[in-house]
């Protein structure tokens, strides 16, 4: 079934974004986010420390579409064309109907709403595109900012699952969210 959904991985739009595929050409975009020390905070991966580690970054996200795998969008900014983070669904299970989103997204861009609006535009994507039935999500538990725009997004807190993630040499504490297809709590 995702086969046919991220057949070409189609963008989709928000009243101030564009979500595209990522392409070779955003190498110094997302190595000027993703090098911010406090950008990569609280995520999986590590501070890029040359564009060469953004350019590995985009060789994956760009196997992944050859594979019609879902994966992460590019946001832009429409107001200036520039990619400021990225959003998608890091891995689904369809035989479950679920999948979990992940985000990142440039300081100078914080505070303003746009990962929220990012985030729902896919989670709408997932239950009328995809057929999903839950969309979850999860952050490290100090970065509560994380947490806030899961709730915006109409996600429920289900819980705090001990040191179930190993990332930058050590076991963190996630607070889980999800969000059903029967919730109301989402604007679709």
């Amino acid at each position: 079934m995702t086969e046919l959904i991220f057949k070409g991985t189609p963008q989709l739009k928000t009243d101030r974004l564009i979500l595209r595929k990522i392409t070779p050409a955003d190498a110094g975009d997302i190595f000027e986010y993703a090098s911010d020390e406090e950008v990569s905070r609280y995520v999986i991966w590590d501070t890029h420390k040359t564009i060469e580690d953004s350019r590995e970054f985009i060789r994956l996200t760009l196997e992944r579409y050859e594979r019609d795998e879902a994966g992460d969008w590019g946001i832009v900014w429409r107001e200036n064309g520039k990619l400021i983070g990225t959003a998608g669904f890091g891995w689904h299970d369809m035989n479950n109907r679920r999948a979990e989103i992940g985000y990142v997204l440039a300081r100078p861009y914080w505070g303003q709403g746009i990962m929220p609006e990012a985030a729902r535009r896919i989670v709408q994507f997932g239950f009328e595109e995809m057929g999903l039935n839950r969309v979850e999500c999860c952050h490290f538990l100090p970065n509560e900012k994380s947490g806030r725009v899961m709730q915006k997004v109409g996600m429920s807190f289900e819980g705090i699952a001990r040191e179930r993630i190993l990332a930058k040499d050590r076991f963190w504490d996630i607070k889980q969210y999800a969000i059903l297809r029967s919730d109301r709590s989402i604007e679709l």
